[in-house]
């Protein structure tokens, strides 16, 4: 079934699909979603009052402020209200998750609560 339909000039058509698909469908989630499904990260909050935090080695969570932000290797400076207005969940390549203070250690006091590191597309 397809409709068109003439305003001002433009012409606008939209079809329907058999069985009420939806073809080629995108859905983006919002950056804290995507986190909560990383293993070793705990994402409380919604909207702008979000918190992350990276659990350490042990089963404790490192409760004193966010993890450091690495995107494509550079540190990200921010806050994750502002991280989550520069990168959309469709251009993440992969995202790793540092907890251990072997693996966190290169990046000193910046890295003592955990790193998540973000390479885009």
């Amino acid at each position: 079934m397809s409709c068109k339909s003439q305003q001002d000039g433009v012409i606008i058509e939209s079809a329907k699909q058999p069985n009420n698909e939806v073809s080629n469908l995108k859905v983006e989630i919002p950056l804290s979603d995507y986190l909560r499904q990383l293993s070793g990260v705990t994402v409380r909050g919604s909207g702008d009052d979000i918190s992350i935090r990276v659990r350490s080695g042990g089963n404790s969570l490192v409760m004193s402020s966010e993890p450091l932000f690495l995107i494509n290797g550079n540190q990200f400076n921010g806050s994750f209200n502002e991280l989550t207005g520069i990168i959309s969940t469709a251009d993440i390549k992969s995202v790793q998750v540092y907890k251990d203070a072997s693996d966190t250690s290169f990046y000193g006091v910046r890295g003592a609560n955990g790193v998540i590191s973000i390479k885009l597309k």
